[in-house]
């Protein structure tokens, strides 16, 4: 435990004598100087206080969906039901001496209507599941309330080639770390320094400690699931760290790779190629590539295994527009072999614990990611402008279809049955001028279905869900106060 404590109280340490010494340093060498002033104002001068409030409405239809009522084999029930209002404020400073600043921020969440007592609106991601992760007992009820999300300093040099910040913020590696979002973004305790030189992009982020932003504090990372005693010695892991680069060459051509790390957990590898072709109205590319390996490790008399070798999912994407319409062609392969039986997007086991940043996502209930499987994805959108005679109205439909999946030790399911499909529809408006400038109205529906189990799979494929009928109605109106 000692050992612990000194590596935290070391990355603390370390997070704060980057960031505050060399403001310390500067600040006491030009306090004489008659320029003083005049740099220290542009810390106000330069600030920004933004925020915005938010509502979102969801009514998920799950087959035997609901946990706390009888069953009804085949038939569609509740299983998450809820209308949520957000607000957040945001203060984000200018630059004092042109190198030291301050962000902070904050909201508060409130569901307006909710079904009680009933564990899976507890965490429906837009107000509070409880304190932090794995302390939230499922009494069925979310919470009110409000969190922080961002309080760092930051720092820059080189007329901003070199930018640094520490504190409880919000990382990004590119596919190694990254947050969770209900409309806010989730918060780590670390700090992370980048760097662009020319075509090249450096960036290395470390943390110890992160909340996503349905917990209002922060937990430490966690090799098990919330309910598998995640806190026990041998499950915490005492900090991830990811790093990486990107090279964008003239002609747009962009190579990126990443390498993350849980301490004495898991090790995973991005590669990413990307280029925008001269075709098509502009067509964007991309190959991805993402591995992850894990430690076997001892509980009690079990060995605890979330892969068996290098698990990995590889994706190709094409992006490319005409006129109104826009289009989306992507596909996925995944390998999990292993307990866990599906591909995790991040460097640590249970889910909102920490966050990765896999690319791909399609809006369409399930993640794709079961061991073997083979998805794809095809959408298309349409401006209304020219239909409606106003602009800022658009539509847009889309689907996924995933096939050949299996269980982390290679098996089918019982019934034979191995694919999962959805079909997405999208109407969402955005205020072009007034008060209200900027105002997004959104509406979702996925209807969502598979043949392998009507119970959710979670034995077998512990990231199967019963088929789904879901619609989600967001409004989002972004304030700038300064």
């Amino acid at each position: 435990m000692e050992k612990v404590i000194f590596k935290r109280a070391a990355l603390s340490a370390a997070v704060v004598a980057a960031l505050v010494a060399p403001g310390m340093a500067l600040a006491a060498q030009d306090m004489m100087s008659p320029e003083y002033g005049q740099s220290y104002e542009t810390f106000v001068k330069d600030s920004k206080l933004t925020g915005g409030l938010f509502y979102f409405q969801r009514d998920r239809q799950r087959i035997d969906g609901d946990p706390t009522a009888a069953k009804k084999e085949g038939k569609y029930q509740s299983n998450l039901s809820h209308s949520t209002v957000q607000a957040a404020l945001n203060f984000n400073s200018g630059y004092a001496w042109d190198t030291v600043g301050l962000d902070l921020g904050g909201f508060g969440a409130y569901d307006l209507a909710v079904t009680e007592n009933h564990p899976v609106n507890q965490e429906n991601e837009f107000s509070f599941a409880g304190r932090s992760w794995g302390n939230n007992a499922k009494d069925g009820s979310p919470e009110g309330g409000f969190s922080l999300s961002n309080a760092a300093m930051k720092l820059k040099f080189l007329d901003g080639g070199i930018t640094a910040k520490g504190g409880y913020t919000q990382l990004y590696v590119p596919g190694q770390i990254g947050v969770n979002w209900s409309y806010q973004p989730g918060t780590y305790r670390g700090g992370q320094v980048e760097g662009n030189f020319g075509g090249l992009y450096l960036t290395y982020a470390i943390a110890d400690e992160y909340k996503a932003p349905w917990y209002k504090e922060t937990q430490v990372f966690s090799r098990a699931k919330a309910w598998m005693d995640p806190f026990a010695d041998e499950n915490v892991i005492d900090y991830i760290h990811g790093i990486a680069a990107r090279y964008t060459f003239e002609n747009g051509t962009a190579v990126t790779g990443s390498f993350g790390q849980s301490e004495g957990y898991m090790d995973s590898y991005h590669f990413k190629l990307a280029h925008k072709f001269d075709v098509m109205g502009g067509l964007s590319t991309s190959y991805q590539f993402y591995g992850s390996e894990t430690e076997t490790y001892t509980k009690g008399t079990s060995q605890i295994e979330t892969y068996d070798g290098l698990a990995w999912q590889q994706a190709l994407t094409a992006a490319w527009g005409m006129g109104p319409y826009g289009f989306r062609l992507e596909g996925l392969w995944t390998k999990a072999e292993g307990n866990e039986g599906n591909y995790l997007p991040r460097l640590t086991r249970g889910y909102a614990n920490s966050q990765g940043a896999n690319e791909i996502w399609w809006d369409s209930r399930s993640d794709w990611n079961a061991n073997n499987e083979k998805a794809l994805f095809f959408g298309v959108s349409r401006s209304l402008d020219d239909l409606v005679g106003a602009p800022g109205w658009s539509v847009g439909v889309s689907g996924a279809y995933g096939w050949d999946i299996e269980t982390g030790q290679g098996k089918k399911a019982a019934n034979g049955e191995d694919t999962e499909w959805a079909a997405n529809f999208d109407v969402t408006y955005t205020v072009q001028d007034g008060k209200l400038k900027g105002t997004l109205f959104k509406l979702h529906y996925t209807d969502y279905n598979n043949d392998i189990s009507q119970g959710g799979g979670w034995t077998d494929y512990p990231n199967i869900f019963a088929s789904e009928h879901d619609v989600k109605f967001h409004i989002i109106m972004p304030l700038t106060f300064m």
